[in-house]
């Protein structure tokens, strides 16, 4: 009886221990299940916030450019070149596809401080991803001071293109892509005679490419916004409200001087020579506010 139960004991094992390698193994591949001459793209969106209450935003789809001829030397340039050749290739070449989106009323201020969403998946053809056409519906609004407004469309336009570079996509596996939508919630929104509107600014970024700067504000309540500034280039966060945590995404590699905003009688910050590299995470010490 014994020796029943322990060789039925060491089957099982044996089965549970396949099961896992297996599983393991289609987790490293990732690209099994790609149709043939086609590759998958995950796109997630996260978000550069700014202090408001809620910004509720309509997204309905999300399609891809996608240059199918292969390359040779290719930069990444704007489509504007005169040679007719160039663009009677381009046609030939260019392929529009729909990626499978969650659409409905996201709230991007809870994107923020490292937090994102898988936003659209799908197939493409193979080739170059050259534009996101990011889709909007009509039901978005703000909350600034616990009072809702609606959020109206800039131009009355539901959509708009966003140019991707080939060092904004992460190669995950074999044909098996993702890259990150950072929603400049500072550059997207105008507040024009009693009228909020949305225009989108949106940044792609893969992690590869990109550096993080991430710390802690104490003490708790001394803080507002804060920015990363480099240049003329400026990407916000709002620390999280009880920790003061914050993480900062998509940073070009660098030199940053870091603001923070104080109030309820606290004095502003400014840390400067932040060094923020590619595909790295820059920790900074607990920064604490003084009065």
């Amino acid at each position: 009886m014994k020796q029943y139960r322990w060789l039925l004991a060491s089957a099982l094992s044996i089965l549970i221990i396949g099961i896992i390698f297996t599983a393991c193994q289609k987790d490293i591949s990732g690209d099994e299940n790609i149709p043939g001459g086609q590759a998958k793209l995950s796109i997630y969106l996260t978000d550069g916030p700014y202090d408001f209450d809620k910004v509720l935003v309509d997204i309905q789809g999300i399609l891809v450019k996608v240059d199918t001829c292969e390359k040779q030397g290719r930069h990444d340039d704007d489509d504007d070149d005169d040679h007719d050749e160039y663009h009677d290739r381009r046609e030939d070449c260019d392929i529009w596809d729909t990626l499978q989106v969650r659409p409905g009323v996201y709230d991007l201020l809870t994107l923020r401080n490292g937090n994102d969403t898988l936003l659209a998946s799908g197939f493409i053809p193979r080739g170059e991803i050259e534009k996101i056409k990011f889709v909007l519906g009509t039901n978005n609004s703000i909350v600034v001071d616990s009072v809702s407004y609606p959020l109206r469309l800039k131009e009355g336009k539901n959509f708009i293109y966003v140019k991707v570079k080939h060092g904004d996509i992460d190669s995950i596996s074999n044909n098996n892509f993702e890259m990150f939508l950072d929603f400049d919630v500072a550059r997207s929104i105008r507040f024009i005679n009693g009228v909020y509107w949305l225009k989108p600014a949106l940044k792609p970024f893969c992690k590869s490419n990109s550096g993080e700067i991430e710390g802690k504000i104490r003490p708790v309540g001394s803080h507002g916004m804060i920015a990363a500034v480099m240049g003329s280039d400026s990407t916000f966060a709002r620390p999280d409200h009880h920790e003061g945590e914050f993480k900062i995404r998509g940073l070009k590699e660098g030199t940053y001087s870091l603001y923070v905003d104080g109030i309820n009688g606290y004095r502003d910050t400014l840390i400067n020579n932040i060094q923020v590299r590619r595909g790295k995470e820059t920790e900074l010490k607990t920064i604490t506010l003084q009065k």
